[in-house]
């Protein structure tokens, strides 16, 4: 049974944004931040869940990697298709809208997870920590939190490999006869309790989307923009929705217009503009990213204090 004064961390991120919450939970953790409960929804439950078992410097490290490597995590299904096939001249690689599982390759994310396969659960038992994660079921038509450290080790893994699908970027895990057709991304929180309504504690908020969210003035018609861009924003909503309700979170911590002009040191740093939707694959970006939350997680304990 967890204490009920202990503090919580909560991570939503997609895509790149998640750089953005493992420096920002790294920043939090090297302040002298400790949780014995987390929850994540999107790729932000792997920050939560490292996090949690006190590591989250290893998330920021990671990500730091990453970024020196060419983000490789994000590489689309297409350019693996490409590299297959090999430079052909008079070929054409198209994507088929109606079969194609998802626009990153699944190579990347399982690559990114897999340290975490071997045995999540019994860490976070040793930890003496619970983890929730946020998770839709296509089939079954519901989405819910679900705790990792109540599955084996396999399931606790495919949950986080769900939990960092999201629309328009990995696809849905699972599917075929009598398999949960699983997918998770921020949106997948939207319309379930906030996490401390479970385990009452004071709780920290990292969001990898802005918080409410910002105007993105240059935004296009794509469809690939445009989905990523509504996870984000249905995000916020949910968050708003939380601490309106709640009360008892200590601190959030977000992309923010002031802390970017502020981190960003030029005049004109505009964070509705130049912060990058989740599919953004750009090495020198990650690692910025992972600063900038270092940043924006000093300012803010900074602000509280």
């Amino acid at each position: 049974m967890i204490a009920t004064d202990v503090r919580g961390l909560a991570v939503l991120a997609d895509g790149a944004h998640t750089a953005f919450a493992a420096g920002a939970v790294a920043a939090l953790a090297a302040a002298g931040a400790r949780w014995s409960v987390a929850a994540g929804a999107g790729l932000g439950a792997h920050v939560a869940a490292l996090a949690v078992v006190g590591e989250a410097e290893e998330a920021a490290r990671r990500w730091h990697r990453q970024g020196e490597a060419g983000a490789p995590v994000f590489q689309s299904r297409l350019a693996v298709g490409r590299e297959r096939l090999g430079d052909e001249p008079g070929l054409l690689l198209l994507a088929d809208a109606w079969r194609l599982g998802g626009w990153l390759a699944e190579e990347g994310r399982d690559a990114f997870l897999a340290p975490e396969r071997a045995d999540l659960p019994g860490r976070l038992r040793h930890a003496d920590a619970a983890l929730l994660v946020a998770i839709e079921d296509l089939g079954a038509g519901r989405r819910q939190w679900v705790w990792a450290e109540e599955l084996d080790a396999d399931g606790a893994w495919q949950l986080l490999r769900a939990a960092a699908s999201y629309p328009a970027g990995w696809g849905a895990t699972g599917g075929g006869s009598g398999v949960a057709l699983r997918w998770g991304g921020v949106g997948a929180c939207a319309g379930l309790e906030a996490p401390w309504r479970t385990r009452p504690a004071s709780w920290d908020v990292v969001c990898g989307f802005p918080m409410p969210a910002v105007t993105r003035p240059g935004l296009g018609t794509a469809l690939l923009d445009a989905v990523q861009r509504r996870g984000e924003v249905v995000a916020a909503a949910t968050v708003a929705t939380w601490l309106e309700s709640a009360g008892s979170p200590a601190r959030v911590v977000a992309p923010a217009a002031g802390s970017y002009l502020a981190w960003a040191a030029r005049d004109g740093a505009d964070l509705g503009v130049e912060y990058p939707l989740p599919n953004e694959r750009n090495g020198e970006l990650l690692a910025s990213l992972v600063e900038y939350g270092r940043h924006a997680a000093g300012r803010s304990g900074a602000e509280q204090g």
